[in-house]
Parts: C-alpha cells; sequence; structure tokens
C-alpha cells in the first residue's frame, strides 16, 4: 500500500524530497561520467531503496524489483528521470537496481 499525499507528514515529504534530489544529483553524475557509475552505484541504489521505503511501508526486494522493471516498459518514468539527470539516466537507474537485487 502506498502513501496519499494526506498521509505524509511534512517531515517524510521533505526526507521523499531530499533522497530524490541525492539520487537525481548522482545519476546525473554517471550521465556526465560513465566511469563514475561503480563509485555511485551503492548511494543510487539506496537512495532508490529509501525513496520507495517512504511511500511504501510494505517495502519488498520484490516490490523494488516489479518497480524497475515497469521502468522499463512506462516510458513515463523514462522520462521522468531523463528529464531530471539527463538521457539515460532511467536505464542507469534499472541497470544499478537490479544488481543489487540479484547479488
Amino acid at each position: 500500500m502506498t502513501k496519499s499525499a494526506a498521509d505524509f507528514s511534512d517531515e517524510n515529504f521533505n526526507r521523499m524530497k531530499t533522497i530524490e534530489a541525492d539520487l537525481v544529483r548522482n545519476l546525473q553524475e554517471v550521465v556526465k561520467d560513465p566511469s563514475t557509475e561503480s563509485k555511485l552505484s551503492d548511494a543510487i541504489f539506496t537512495d532508490h531503496q529509501n525513496w520507495l521505503k517512504v511511500i511504501m511501508p510494505n517495502y519488498s526486494t520484490e516490490i523494488h524489483l516489479g518497480i524497475v522493471n515497469g521502468y522499463e516498459s512506462d516510458e513515463r518514468y523514462q522520462s521522468y528521470y531523463d528529464d531530471k539527470a539527463g538521457k539515460g539516466a532511467t536505464k542507469i537507474l534499472i541497470k544499478i537496481v537490479k544488481d543489487h537485487l540479484q547479488k
């Protein structure tokens, strides 16, 4: 179950926005310089995971994997991350999450 906007405290909303800003900043770095991916992959994965945990109290790795699988087939998600972090950011995010969840 995901939370509605009314269920968020200001603290949770601000936390979600801070996590997202960190995620986008790290994705931007990898888009600009792909050699930074290995250095930033743990932070990118953790930020995405923590962002989901804020909005999904029932978070699980299965749900996380299902969400990134959805990113591959839904252009809205691809544009969301690509528009914020640069073209190719969504594919980078998907790869990193899948790599971490399959360890």
